[in-house]
């Protein structure tokens, strides 16, 4: 295990100051004598707040996978932290919520980390991780290995398309892994790469090693959320009566949305009777307050344009089944999870031309490279007219949770022991 030097001093000392603070805040319970390795998975996160989207739809997908992928003599324990507070017990409940193992609101039941055990950096935690990396520290000494998930590093790349501090706490998060980690796990080697190249350029004494492990398309593995909206009758019947281009994801500046309603606009002006409509799922994202606007007051909203805020993953599967296909604007991704779940439902995907969705589409996507209005409305029209769905025997062959699951294992070195046997045994 690689020696490494001390976190940054003046983050070290307000987290230990901050800790003490709050020392009397907390009931902290001791933890029963544990025996065996165990793995903890933090879930720091979304203990707090769960959107049940996007990178919350991993975490809580590899989690529930994880108890069935690694070693039966491994244990695997939810833990999540705060400023206030070191590494405590987390539960897993059979409807995916991810909670604190306490009954008590403010009961804590900090763990203690032995020679072997594991520490998987699961859940998105950049502003946060800054704060605990003397916990990991310590971790280390006490003879654990780190282990991070990373699912992009757009902040650190495109700073423009994030606020200042989703920027800076990438780049301080950089600054832990670098220091801390043992291995660096990618959501795609496109992923992989930015990041080996992001912490060379740090010039760091020694680096984590890399790997990279694909994700499912299963949404049932992902503990989906269930409910319907009250006029689900009618918007069944909208999305019958047109072909309707899906498009899902926050409405932020890397996605895309202000060239696909662009193009959309020119189709519905140069087609004003055409049955193409654009389905928006997605909530209210950041730096987009113009294009916000312009969707909620534009001139086919409810006609031939319907942006749904929020939607269950009951109502999603049902809206990628009836879609004539899925559009995929993005400027920028780590994986593009909506494209390859949109897939195994048999919808057929348009996709910007990035390396990512080649790499995670490869054939089984469609692409376009030029988006201006015109470009990108005629490509839309001739691939609505010609687009088939995907093979079922292709389909099978996507990998799923349980696949992500066994890699990640694999990976951080806790997947099942493989007994040989010997001549004459």
């Amino acid at each position: 295990m690689k020696s490494m030097p001390p976190p940054p001093p003046v983050t070290s000392a307000l987290t230990a100051l901050r800790r003490r603070v709050a020392r009397r805040k907390f009931q902290f319970e001791a933890e029963p004598a544990h025996h065996g390795r165990r793995l903890f998975v933090d879930v720091s996160v979304i203990v707090t707040g769960d959107a049940r989207t996007g990178i919350q739809r991993v975490v809580r997908a590899l989690l529930g996978q994880l108890a069935s992928a690694v070693d039966p003599s491994i244990t695997v324990q939810p833990v999540f932290a705060s400023k206030e507070h070191g590494y405590c017990k987390a539960l897993l409940l059979p409807d995916g919520e991810i909670r604190n193992a306490s009954s008590r609101p403010m009961g804590r039941q900090p763990v203690e980390v032995g020679r072997g055990d594991v520490f998987l950096g699961l859940d998105l935690a950049a502003h946060l991780l800054p704060h605990l990396e003397s916990d990991l520290r310590r971790f280390k000494r006490q003879g654990a290995t780190i282990n991070i998930m990373v699912y992009d590093l757009l902040p650190v790349v495109q700073p423009g398309w994030f606020s200042p501090r989703t920027g800076e706490n990438f780049k301080r998060w950089l600054g832990v892994l670098a220091r801390q980690a043992d291995l660096c796990i990618g959501i795609s080697d496109d992923v992989t790469k930015s990041l080996s190249q992001a912490l060379r350029a740090r010039a760091q004494p020694t680096l984590p090693d890399f790997a990279t492990i694909p994700l499912g398309h299963d949404l049932v593995a992902t503990y989906p959320s269930r409910g319907l909206p009250a006029n689900i009758a009618e918007l069944r019947a909208w999305v019958k009566s047109h072909k309707v281009v899906l498009a899902v994801g926050t409405i932020e500046p890397r996605k895309g949305y202000q060239v696909l309603l662009a193009a959309l606009d020119r189709h519905w002006l140069t087609h004003p009777e055409s049955d193409v409509a654009l389905l928006i799922v997605g909530k209210s994202g950041w730096k987009t307050e113009k294009l916000q606007e312009r969707i909620s007051n534009h001139p086919e909203l409810g006609r031939r344009l319907i942006w749904l805020k929020e939607a269950s993953d009951e109502l999603l599967e049902e809206l990628y089944t009836g879609a004539a296909g899925l559009v995929a604007a993005s400027h920028g991704e780590g994986f593009g999870l909506p494209l390859i779940e949109a897939l195994s439902f048999g919808t057929p995907v348009l996709a910007r031309d990035l390396p990512v969705f080649r790499e995670i589409g490869g054939p089984l996507f469609d692409y376009f490279e030029n988006d201006t209005a015109d470009a990108l409305a005629a490509r839309i029209e001739d691939w609505l007219a010609s687009v088939r769905p995907p093979a079922a025997k292709t389909l099978r062959t996507l990998p799923t949770w349980a696949d992500s699951a066994a890699a990640l294992a694999h990976c951080i070195g806790v997947g099942p022991t493989i007994q040989t046997r010997g001549d004459g045994v």
